[in-house]
């Protein structure tokens, strides 16, 4: 089963960002925010790569957002990554999978997905640890 070819996500505003299928390969896919220009694109990419063999195989799933912003003397990129690396091992239960992903959602959202406060991102973007 795959995801839609546009997919809505919500900003810190709580605005939805829209991203529209751009591309497709065996590995994942690509999509642009609809609200931005192929000059200065936000993209949305998913991938997927397994290594190893046997229960020393892990699954690697990998969700990239990255921002492009130029003006007349300059261009920045911002990327935003979230990696899942599932072990194949039994030890490993999609609910241990659900849990750390909660996890990491609270951690960067400060206080779960109803109440969203940026001081945590705050912190690591300052370099705080």
């Amino acid at each position: 089963m795959a995801f839609d070819a546009a997919v809505v996500v919500d900003d810190a505003s709580g605005d939805d960002v829209t991203y529209n299928l751009t591309a497709t390969g065996p590995t994942g896919t690509t999509r642009l925010d609809a609200a931005t220009t192929l000059a200065a694109p936000g993209v949305m990419k998913i991938s997927h790569s397994v290594t190893g063999k046997g229960k020393a195989a892990v699954d690697r799933h990998l969700v990239q957002f990255a921002r492009t912003l130029t003006d007349s003397t300059s261009e920045a990129t911002l990327v935003c990554n979230f990696t899942l690396q599932v072990p194949r091992n039994t030890l490993i239960t999609e609910q241990i999978v659900f849990d750390q992903v909660a996890n990491c959602l609270d951690f960067l959202m400060a206080g779960g997905l109803s109440t969203l406060t940026t001081t945590n991102v705050q912190k690591l973007i300052r370099g705080e640890s």
